[in-house]
């Protein structure tokens, strides 16, 4: 390549020199002259060459198509896409960098991560260059940048990944008190899940109960999913004190939330309220003993 070079820049001052001797006579020229000449020259090429080498014209250089989608939000435990499209891209290659660690994750069709969650997905002749993370978890929330590397400075495009953590909550207090013969409605809500879950799944003492045989007819559970939230109830229309326990619900990628359920045999619920608001009472009324003790 330098030879070349060379051969160029020489071509043109002898070009530009035969000009000089052919308008001015070779008498006027002198050979400290034509030396200066030559030395100038041989600058100014030598400018134009770095100049057309540092500054491509925008024909030339990649670029990236700003209009996909650069806030990318997966789910939990699901597989999340970084779309990265570069056109005039010619013999460069992409590389994806996660910016937390700044480390090298791919580089072309290459993978340089231990971690084989992380792969590159592009077809020959295309300009999609999408960095695919299976089963996402929640560590590698955060920013990836999808780069390409020319003579000047590399050019970037970033991307941001949330991870969407579903939530379960069962609305109401955390101990419910009833009688027997009463139903038990419990409602659960599944929130933060991008893509509505498949099944929501209800426990009775840490024992699954919607599909236990024999338990059609005794216990409920009605599902309906939704764009942001998902309820699911589990109806228990006639409650003895063998549903009394620990009730829990959860969908397949979240944390369960759990309620207790106390089932009186009096049969009475009002009497169960008291019982329960009497409980509550007895430290208060130990208390007031302790105190009117002390004061005596």
């Amino acid at each position: 390549m330098e030879n070349i070079r060379c051969f160029f820049i020489i071509s043109t001052l002898f070009v530009k020199l035969q000009g000089e001797f052919s308008n001015h006579g070779s008498s006027e020229l002198s050979m400290e002259r034509m030396l200066d000449r030559m030395k100038e020259q041989e600058r100014a090429e030598r400018r134009r060459w770095e100049s057309s080498k540092a500054t491509q014209s925008p024909e030339e250089m990649p670029v990236f198509d700003t209009t996909l989608v650069t806030n990318v939000t997966s789910q939990l435990g699901a597989t999340a896409f970084l779309h990265c499209r570069v056109k005039n891209l010619k013999n460069r290659e992409v590389a994806w960098v996660r910016m937390r660690d700044w480390h090298i994750l791919t580089l072309g069709m290459l993978t340089f991560s231990n971690d084989d969650r992380f792969r590159v997905q592009h077809l020959t002749d295309s300009d999609d260059w999408i960095l695919m993370i299976k089963y996402v978890q929640k560590r590698d929330e955060g920013a990836y940048r999808c780069q390409v590397t020319t003579d000047a400075e590399p050019l970037t495009h970033v991307f941001n990944l949330l991870v969407a953590v579903p939530t379960a909550d069962i609305l109401g207090t955390s101990e419910i008190h009833i009688g027997q013969g009463s139903a038990i409605s419990l409602v659960c809500v599944i929130e933060n899940s991008p893509t509505p879950p498949l099944f929501v799944m209800w426990y009775h003492n840490d024992r699954m109960i919607n599909y236990e045989e024999g338990e059609s007819q005794l216990v409920q559970v009605v599902t309906e999913p939704g764009r942001e939230k998902t309820h699911s109830q589990l109806l228990i229309p006639r409650a003895s004190p063998r549903h009394s326990g620990k009730y829990s619900c959860k969908a397949s990628n979240s944390e369960p939330d759990s309620v207790h359920v106390f089932v009186s045999t009096d049969g009475d619920n009002i009497a169960a309220i008291q019982r329960q608001g009497a409980s509550d009472t007895k430290p208060c009324i130990l208390l007031l003993l302790t105190l009117a003790f002390l004061l005596s």
